[in-house]
């Protein structure tokens, strides 16, 4: 390992210097912002005690991937909420993202804890809360990243709104490359588990690989930073085109801040957690968050029929 560090260490400046030219500033990170693309608060009035505050029927709250802003994310949090609005005419559904406050979605939180613990627990205490004011509303736990694992983890959280909690819903689902080091609850029987991984296009947090990286930080690196850079942004919407701006700069250089972990993990045999490629953020332009609320929209309908 300590030859393979040097390496890393010494070829550093390299790397960094690339990234440097390529923006006067480095974004040490993405800025959160309560924009309507990227965020949702709709649980707020309700945990905020507000008197003219209604309950949901269907109450969702949703942890966004790594390196996402807002709340909720352009890449799969905003789309899925978008989503789930259209199709639920005749019931009343309230969205609310993690707190950012309480979780960062930074790189760190991935690579050091397999899932923000902070995030998990913000979620849990979040639905507690909304769970004692409103405890007819179904709800409903969502993750894309990161932030599936986040759900997984906040099902110790819940306390005794467990029962309330009819689904865990699911993107591109890390939890194979992680399960061998990180411990993570099982799901409990009354909870429906929705999991959605691109396999057509592989997604390699989540399915096979079909392409050999470098087994090199750097040359890992260099490789995601390159990968980045000629994606086609044809089909994103206009938040995530904003995103993709950031997004080169800041996974590289995140990345670089955890070359340790980087290292430690190559030799371990678990680079396939840091393949964070394209086909990892396409589910919310691809469609599968459309299928995602059909079918949480059935499970709740199911959920309210079983007496």
């Amino acid at each position: 390992m300590c030859r393979l560090l040097r390496y890393a260490v010494l070829s550093g400046y390299v790397t960094f210097s690339y990234i440097a030219s390529a923006s006067p500033v480095l974004a040490l990170s993405i800025p959160n912002r309560r924009d309507a693309a990227v965020s949702a608060n709709d649980w707020d009035p309700i945990l905020n005690k507000d008197k003219s505050a209604t309950c949901s029927d269907l109450a969702v709250i949703f942890a966004r991937g790594t390196f996402d802003e807002g709340n909720l994310g352009p890449w799969v949090g905003g789309p899925f909420h978008d989503a789930l609005i259209s199709k639920s005419s005749g019931m009343k559904v309230a969205v609310q993202g993690v707190s950012t406050g309480d979780y960062p979605a930074d790189l760190a939180g991935y690579t050091q804890e397999g899932g923000s613990e902070k995030c998990a627990q913000s979620l849990g205490a979040t639905i507690q809360k909304y769970s004692s004011t409103c405890p007819t509303s179904k709800i409903a736990i969502w993750g894309w990243s990161q932030g599936a694992l986040c759900a997984h983890k906040s099902l110790n959280n819940l306390g005794g709104a467990a029962s309330k909690v009819i689904a865990l819903g699911v993107f591109g689902d890390p939890i194979g490359v992680w399960q061998d080091t990180t411990d993570y609850p099982p799901i409990p029987k009354n909870i429906a588990l929705l999991s959605y991984c691109q396999k057509t296009v592989p997604d390699p947090l989540c399915t096979s690989v079909v392409e050999d990286f470098p087994q090199t930080p750097l040359g890992f690196i260099n490789r995601l930073r390159d990968i980045w850079a000629k994606v086609d942004d044809t089909h994103m919407n206009s938040a995530q085109k904003e995103a993709l701006k950031g997004l080169a700069t800041e996974l590289p250089t995140q990345a670089l801040g955890e070359l340790d972990q980087l290292t430690k993990d190559i030799f371990d045999g678990h680079l396939r957690r840091w393949m964070l490629t394209p086909e990892h953020f396409w589910y919310g332009i691809d469609g599968t968050v459309g299928q995602a609320a059909d079918d949480l929209i059935r499970t709740y309908k199911t959920s309210v029929s079983v007496k």
